[in-house]
């Protein structure tokens, strides 16, 4: 059996290069083989996971069209994995593509066809889907700064996507994923009714955030919303109770639950990521890992046997290859990759 694939010259798969340039377009076949191959796929080192990569190899092995459809999946940055075949397929299929045209086009074809149920039905497939349609969006490992109109500055993180709602009366910043970072202007167009600043919110799943000329970052997880503040003021609402209010000050965090509304301090180190680090400080190698995955496309998994192991240092998140070997350099760390997007983190 060959070793993990390599482009000619040696590069690794996905590493573009001069001898390696894409067709036009791939036969649609082969398309749908790499979709299927990306989607059959599986980590951990049970038999069955073991076998499906030996035939994938196979296939890869077996023809340079199906290493060019591989690196066509490469291309769109990932943003294949949980969207249905059928759409996938005529996205990988397709002429050299941004990743945002793309996916757009993905969107396109699965609403076309009814398929945006399925589309939304893996969380892949919905960051897929808040790319396409948002107003402002990232890709995983991307982040983006932005000066909205009235001169709020807004910095998204990786896999994140907001909409926008300026009207006369209000300032709205809609989470619809991931996490953002607020500096607040005041307000150049105040509503012309009541001659008052329009406030400027966030919505998140589970309530609002209130701008009090403040800084601050707002976290939208699956069960409820981190707010941390690093200057000013900010007032939490509950979206189903909205007669519970908390006021934050710099240096403190609440929690936007379903059902009510908490304070506690915030560690700097949550914050190191707005300028482009991830912190730990003696903290478990599992939870370092997670986090660092939401940074890198693909699969990155670490074993429960590594996951005890502590890590601390600041590490940067434009580079997670570059983070994955510093760890392994300092723990007793075995780094497998099985192609760049599938990376297991083990003990030595």
């Amino acid at each position: 059996m060959a070793g993990p694939h390599k482009l000619p010259g040696g590069m690794p798969l996905g590493a573009p290069t001069a001898a390696t340039a894409m067709p036009s377009a791939i036969p649609p076949a082969v398309a749908q083989a790499a979709v299927r191959w990306l989607l059959d796929l599986e980590p951990g080192d049970s038999s069955t996971a073991r076998r499906k990569r030996q035939q994938w190899q196979s296939w890869l092995d077996a023809d340079p069209l199906h290493a060019q459809a591989w690196q066509r999946i490469a291309q769109v940055d990932g943003q294949l994995r949980g969207v249905p075949t059928a759409v996938a397929v005529q996205t990988l299929a397709s002429p050299a593509l941004s990743r945002r045209h793309a996916v757009r086009l993905a969107v396109m074809i699965a609403a076309g066809a009814g398929g945006l149920l399925a589309l939304g039905q893996s969380p892949l497939g919905q960051q897929a889907w808040l790319s396409a349609s948002a107003d402002l969006s990232t890709a995983t490992g991307e982040q983006q700064r932005t000066v909205l109109p009235d001169g709020t500055r807004l910095l998204l993180n990786t896999a994140s996507a907001v909409d926008l709602r300026y009207s006369s009366s209000e300032r709205l910043i809609v989470l619809r994923a991931g996490e953002i970072q607020i500096e607040s202007a005041a307000d150049p167009s105040p509503d012309p009714a009541t001659g008052q600043a329009r406030p400027l919110r966030v919505r998140s799943s589970q309530g609002w955030a209130r701008a009090i000329g403040t800084r601050f970052t707002v976290r939208q997880y699956a069960d409820d919303t981190l707010v941390q503040v690093q200057d000013g003021q900010v007032e939490l609402q509950l979206r189903n109770d909205m007669s519970q209010t908390l006021r934050l000050a710099a240096g403190e965090q609440g929690r936007i639950a379903a059902q009510q509304l908490k304070r506690d301090a915030a560690p700097a180190a949550d914050q190191a990521w707005t300028q482009g680090m991830l912190v730990a400080d003696d903290q478990p190698l599992g939870d370092f890992i997670a986090e660092l995955a939401r940074y890198r496309p693909g699969h990155l998994h670490c074993t429960p046997e590594a996951a005890a192991l502590r890590v601390s240092g600041s590490y940067p998140l434009g580079d997670t290859d570059r983070v994955l070997a510093a760890l392994a350099n300092t723990l007793p760390l075995r780094i497998s990759s099985r192609t760049r997007w599938w990376v297991t983190v083990d003990k030595s």
